[in-house]
């Protein structure tokens, strides 16, 4: 075996004993101090295996340099006499770092240490002690007395600066305190510069709590480290005029541009670090009211002069703004692009998505003050899109269930008034996930954020949701508008619409509804009014109605409890689900029912397992051509609880029945029996009643107020203004003849007839009603139909409406509904005290008409001035 072979095989026999002697010998064999004026000063270098190195400041303390002067036997008098200062770095390895000492050691070997030989720490860092020297002295420069002006320490012999960087008020008390200057009122000392110093500067990172005797006593570097350069020294006013502080460029005292006035001049604030807790302290100090935490921190554009204070972080408890944290004044770190704004009260924000296929996918907007923007993609990723999907009720009714995309649906227009946002994922609304402020923006519309959500079941989305603390299909009925969820009323909630959502949710049918409690008062309470059949997929395509619901009594909100299974039948083509033909599920096709022996026990257990009350009628339609039959014959006792649990003969479910046996068809208790068609609004027009599969007439023939009222409280429409009778031509369509209703029932069904039966001639005579509920508007006293004095017409007749909080929007969904164009313009009209139907009208965006808008309830309100609606011309001819 050759030399070169040899040094090849023991190289790393020779490193790897290198190593264990080096680990051997980690014991400190001796301790020196060098580049200082005397052997009890100078930067710390220790021996360890025989080579000398530095010593790291990483978790270095003055009990460690207490331990060094002692070990070096030097003099240190009283413990200020011990410093860690910079000497300078050295060169070769550091090898020593992390010491800790408690400060009673005898020698540093004694103290806990650890020994590396990797770059953990450079020279930069290399701690320096002075053991005794003379006492630290301290001044104030370039002010207009000793008690202003720039901080000046003397260290070593020499006067240096202070850096200015996390210089705050707790330090500047210090130093005032220190130089027995006046801090009577803490608020009137100021971290302030007076411009560059010259020489070291001796102390930075100085943290102070405010009650230490002095500046060198409070969390600091050693001296004279740290990179700190002179346009940051520190500086400091122990006594000035107190500071003020306005807002401007706002609608109000209490919105705009903030401005603060220092030493008689009046200046910004820079928006860096600037979010709502800062501008709640703000609104506080002015004495403005915020309620419903409408606290915004926003962009009145640039100010001018001075930007006085930056980095301002608050709590959100202090009572003025100078007790928050901030950098020294007038040292700013932005320009006047980035100046504070504040509103202390105004609209809540919203939030959509646009031009996509649908409403939950598309370019993200939030309306802020008014104005729709977009959202600049800077750091957007899938968790903020998550919580965009959220807030909006995309992505189904389980969070599990959730797929949210970060998408480009092409470029905005407007102002970007929200950017760089960064969420956690557990945010409710968009705006709570860390932002700049409102209106601060540093890209362009080609970043406009973009958002798909997606449901990974069924790719529904849901405005819809059932919260319970133990199960997903039961719990209060909570609704997403305009981004916020809110609880809807119980009393304006029934078992046609709780069928709807169960189905929605994929959670079977409603069992129950009942009272899901009461909210705080800061909740949102809907009020909104579903009017469902039954049969709709989703609550959405029902109508609702809010205007005149008022406030929800007791504030008692809607709970319903869903079965949490999907049903094996259902039935189709009714009037709702508990109506209608039969059909039920056999290997996830559904098929019809063909039973001549078909009757009401039989019913009644298909009554009893959707939920739908007891059977009304039973009954057998005509043949569907080629419809799939799973059964031909059920036999059930009427007690059972599921259909399948009654004696049946089945057939193939691939078969196509040529049976000339017609369906069976039932009807429940539940389902509506009565509509209005042909008429203003859904509380108006002629009667229909539904009989075995078919709408019928009603003969006006014995015709009473006593039934219009029945129909009026089953429709949920208040009471009948009258009823009339209307031709109605077709001889042949099915009629209901000699109704009879005492006035008291609930429903229709319940009141006696006579006869049900085809007309006797071309011409017969139907009952039309007209319910007390809003059933048509119109603009009246103006040169065409699309302009004029908004009236409604209520309880019978037409009234007006008070002008009070009328909004563009509630403008533009009348002028649509009267077909009068998109648009318009409204004012008071003075009025002789007439009384008015509604006051505070307030549409919402996604209101399409005029009953969907929330207003105060319906009575006789007396105004000063009435709503005068003039609309765009399209359509007034």
């Amino acid at each position: 075996m050759g030399k070169m072979e040899r040094s090849r095989r023991l190289g790393p026999l020779i490193v790897l004993l290198v190593g264990l002697i080096g680990a051997i010998s980690d014991k400190i064999e001796e301790v020196r101090l060098v580049g200082g004026s005397g052997p009890c000063e100078g930067r710390l270098e220790v021996k360890i295996g025989g080579e000398w190195s530095a010593v790291c400041e990483d978790d270095w303390d003055e009990k460690n340099t207490a331990v060094i002067c002692r070990h070096m036997s030097c003099p240190t008098g009283s413990e200020r006499d011990a410093r860690v200062s910079s000497f300078g770095p050295g060169s070769g390895t550091v090898w020593l770092t992390n010491v800790i000492c408690n400060g009673q050691e005898e020698t540093l070997n004694d103290c806990k240490y650890s020994t590396e030989t990797e770059d953990i720490c450079d020279h930069k860092k290399d701690i320096g002690v002075v053991c005794g020297g003379e006492e630290e002295e301290i001044r104030l420069a370039e002010g207009d007395n000793h008690c202003e002006g720039r901080v000046e320490v003397k260290h070593r012999g020499q006067w240096g600066t202070v850096c200015g960087l996390d210089w705050y008020t707790s330090s500047a008390l210090v130093v005032c305190r220190q130089l027995g200057c006046n801090v009577t009122n803490p608020i009137q000392v100021k971290a302030a510069p007076y411009g560059p110093g010259t020489g070291k500067v001796w102390l930075s990172n100085v943290k102070c709590k405010g009650e230490e005797a002095a500046v060198w006593d409070c969390k600091h570097r050693m001296w004279g480290g740290g990179s700190c350069k002179h346009r940051y020294d520190a500086g400091v006013i122990c006594s000035g005029d107190p500071p003020e502080l306005r807002l401007v460029g706002g609608t109000s005292t209490c919105e705009g541009r903030l401005e603060v006035r220092h030493q008689g001049e009046w200046g910004t604030v820079c928006g860096d670090y600037w979010s709502d807790k800062d501008a709640a302290v703000v609104c506080r100090q002015l004495g403005c009211s915020a309620p419903g935490g409408l606290i915004k921190a926003t962009s009145f554009g640039p100010g001018s002069g001075n930007v006085w204070v930056s980095n301002v972080i608050c709590t959100g408890e202090e009572s003025n703004l100078w007790q928050c944290q901030h950098q020294m004044w007038g040292h700013p770190f932005c320009d006047h692009g980035q100046d504070v704004g504040v509103m202390c009260a105004g609209e809540p924000e919203e939030v959509k998505l646009v031009d996509g296929k649908n409403e939950c996918e598309g370019r993200l907007m939030v309306r802020h003050r008014g104005q729709w923007s977009t959202v600049c993609s800077y750091f957007w990723g899938a968790t903020e899109a998550t919580v965009v999907c959220k807030q909006l009720g995309c992505g189904g009714p389980h969070e599990d269930d959730l797929e949210a995309k970060a998408s480009s649906f092409g470029a905005g227009s407007g102002k970007i008034l929200l950017s760089q946002v960064r969420c956690f994922g557990k945010e409710s609304t968009i705006w709570e996930c860390n932002h700049p402020m409102w209106g601060i923006s540093h890209c362009g519309h080609k970043d406009d954020v973009g958002v798909t959500c997606k449901d990974k079941r069924t790719g529904l989305s849901s405005d819809f949701r059932l919260v319970s603390d133990s199960h997903r299909c039961s719990g209060r009925v909570e609704m997403m508008f305009e981004g916020k969820w809110g609880a809807l009323c119980h009393s304006h909630w029934d078992l046609q619409a709780a069928n709807v959502l169960c189905r929605h949710l994929q959670c079977g049918t409603a069992v129950s509804i009942s009272d899901g409690g009461n909210l705080g008062g800061k909740d949102l309470i809907w009020t909104d009014r579903f009017h469902c059949k039954g049969t709709e997929s989703n609550l959405r395509e029902c109508t609702n109605s809010v205007l005149g619901n008022g406030m929800c009594p007791d504030q008692a909100t809607a709970k319903v409890t869903c079965s949490g299974t999907t049903e094996s039948l259902r039935l189709v083509d009714g009037t709702s689900h508990c109506d209608g033909t039969l059909e039920v599920l056999q290997n996830d096709i559904w098929g019809r029912v063909a039973d001549h022996e078909w009757d009401i026990k039989d019913a009644q257990v298909v009554c009893r397992q959707l939920q739908c009350g007891e059977v009304i009628d039973s009954f057998t339609l005509k043949r569907t051509e080629d419809r799939i039959v799973h059964w031909d014959r059920v036999l059930c006792t009427g007690s059972e609880r599921d259909l399948k649990e009654c004696s049946k003969t089945q057939l193939r479910s691939s078969d196509v029945s040529t049976d000339a046996r017609g369906d069976v068809g039932v009807t429940c208790s539940e389902s509506p029996s009565v509509q209005l068609v042909d008429g203003h609004g859904r509380c108006a027009g002629t009667v229909q009643v539904h009989h075995q599969g078919e709408w019928a007439w009603i003969s006006s023939d014995s015709w009473t107020l006593a039934n219009a009222d029945v129909i009026c409280r089953e429709l949920r429409c208040g009471h009948a203004i009258n009823a009339t009778p209307v031709v109605k031509t077709g001889g042949g369509d099915l009629w209901l003849k000699g109704l009879r209703c005492a006035g008291h029932e609930s429903k229709l069904r319940e009141c006696p007839s006579s006869s049900w039966g085809p007309a006797d001639s071309e011409d017969q005579e139907a009952a039309k009603i007209v319910c007390s509920d809003f059933t048509d508007l119109r603009l009246v006293g103006g040169a065409n139909r699309c302009e004029g004095r908004l009236e409604i017409y209520y309880n019978g007749s037409w009234g007006s409406v008070c002008d009070k909080e009328m909004t563009p929007h509630t403008v533009s969904v009348l002028c649509g509904q009267l077909g009068c164009g998109s648009g318009g313009l409204y004012q008071g009209v003075t009025s002789d005290d007439a009384p008015s139907w509604l006051e505070f009208i307030n549409c919402r965006s996604r209101d399409r008409s005029l009953s969907e808008c929330p207003s105060s309830p319906w009575g006789r309100n007396m105004c000063s001035a009435r709503a005068h609606i003039q609309c765009t011309r399209e359509g007034s001819a």
